[in-house]
């Protein structure tokens, strides 16, 4: 199954000024936003639930893989295992398929490579970094597959985004944005 790339309507500096804020806190109300950008309270709930149906902006929690040396959730055994897989000629889509249904691949990427995946994995042991490196490899369509294991974050930003999966690229449904029932007064 060829993946598509969807075409996103344009945005503009505004857009990417809220984006920015909401980034670098999102919890910051629609009020405080407007005051910062000299634009009216409305202006801002119209623009972000615009850019949330677009499939532009998702407002989720990120959770800082690099703080502390613990990992995720303060797990001190957590793993962060990167995968390089490179497909047999005309087996892309198939490995793609089998990788994206792996539950302990938490991010998969088309790489600038010909036939060239990268997946992206949290794992609770190297056991499981063991196990997961074996089913990749037996996956028909792998040429050959990489293993790079993290040993230590020297620099993660988490701001930047949380690692997007092939389903955050889903078309977006629209809905409730979330902060209607917020105190719009709370920085």
């Amino acid at each position: 199954m060829p993946i598509e790339t969807p075409e996103y309507p344009a945005t503009d500096a505004l857009d990417r000024q809220i984006a920015i804020m909401l980034a670098d806190d999102a919890r910051l109300s629609f009020r405080k936003i407007a005051a910062d950008l000299g634009v009216t309270e409305g202006t801002v709930r119209g623009r972000v639930r615009r850019l949330q149906a677009n499939g532009l902006l998702k407002l989720v929690p990120i959770v800082d893989i690099g703080s502390g040396g613990t990992g995720m959730g303060g797990n001190p055994g957590q793993q962060m295992l990167f995968i390089t897989i490179r497909c047999a000629r005309g087996k892309i889509d198939q490995v793609r398929e089998a990788l994206f249904a792996m539950p302990m691949i938490r991010a998969l990427y088309d790489a600038n490579a010909a036939h060239r995946l990268i997946a992206i994995c949290l794992l609770s042991s190297l056991e499981e970094a063991a196990e997961v490196t074996n089913q990749v490899l037996a996956l028909d369509g792998i040429r050959e597959a990489e293993t790079e294991l993290v040993l230590q974050t020297v620099k993660h930003n988490a701001t930047i985004g949380p690692v997007a999966t092939l389903e955050d690229l889903a078309p977006a449904t629209t809905g409730d944005v979330g902060h209607e029932g917020r105190d719009e007064g709370a920085a």
